[in-house]
């Protein structure tokens, strides 16, 4: 599969500047299942502020466990091992004095699979604030309002806050978790795949509310689609079986990559 980058990847070569702030680093990172199962291998990367960086890699190449690790997600799985490390504005974030509810606020997450709450749209993007505990009605109001308006859904939702988030559409459900991520005023998103159960409208949709979303957040994306990492991203990393292969602004990624791995992967010559 050849990918067409034409456009997509000259929008982007604004990334390649020298002025950036580093502001998630890890360093020899090595992550593992089970004792037998490495499945991260020495990782160092340094993601800039304010900037979106895709991973891509073929399917169990590490993607989404790296994602994964940055707001300790994996941590709910039992027997993994981590060695290593992770900062975030160079505090490690495995440490033990860190919080994993303010990390979770600092770092929010989108999945592959949209999972808005079995309550009314509000509540759905109301409901993180609450529980780190915001009570001012007021203040709310002015979160669920500005994280809809943010994550492009208020003008199709705003005459329907008190109706089932369930009745949205899949592409309304996905830009809702949006929404409830940016509730609890996070600096870094994480979004794990997420226009990949999408029909193409709402994955357009999903790319232009991450195009607006990119001047205030650090966001991170994994994507299986090459033609998605050249359109949304400054910065994409390549993996492979536990590697990283190749991490460079994605014009030069995608136009003129160092590695020839990189290049056999995104000409379709595996994977």
């Amino acid at each position: 599969m050849n990918v067409d980058i034409g456009n997509a990847v000259r929008k982007n070569e604004e990334a390649e500047t020298s002025e950036e702030r580093i502001v998630l680093e890890t360093k020899d990172l090595n992550f593992y299942y089970t004792p037998e199962v490495k499945t991260l291998k020495n990782i160092n990367i340094s993601i800039p502020e304010k900037k979106v960086t895709a991973f891509i890699g073929p399917s169990g190449c590490g993607k989404s466990t790296l994602l994964r690790c940055f707001n300790r997600m994996n941590d709910l799985i039992p027997g993994v091992k981590l060695e290593g490390k992770i900062e975030i504005d160079g505090q490690d974030i495995y440490s033990p004095e860190v919080n994993l509810e303010d990390l979770r606020k600092k770092v929010g997450m989108v999945f592959q699979k949209s999972n808005p709450f079995p309550m009314d749209i509000w509540e759905n993007v109301a409901f993180g604030p609450k529980v780190n505990g915001v009570t001012d009605k007021v203040e709310l109001e002015e979160l669920v309002v500005s994280s809809l308006k943010q994550a492009d859904l208020w003008r199709e939702v705003k005459d329907r806050l008190k109706t089932s988030a369930l009745d949205l559409s899949g592409g309304q459900q996905q830009r809702l978790c949006i929404a409830r991520a940016l509730a609890n005023k996070p600096e870094i998103i994480l979004m794990d795949e997420p226009a990949s159960a999408l029909d193409p409208i709402s994955t357009n949709k999903i790319e232009e509310t991450i195009e607006e979303l990119r001047a205030n957040y650090t966001i991170i994306i994994v994507t299986h689609n090459m033609q998605q990492a050249a359109r949304v991203s400054d910065y994409t990393a390549f993996l492979m079986t536990g590697d990283l292969v190749e991490f460079n602004s994605t014009s030069t990624l995608f136009t003129n990559p160092d590695e020839k791995l990189t290049e056999d992967y995104i000409t379709g010559r595996f994977g």
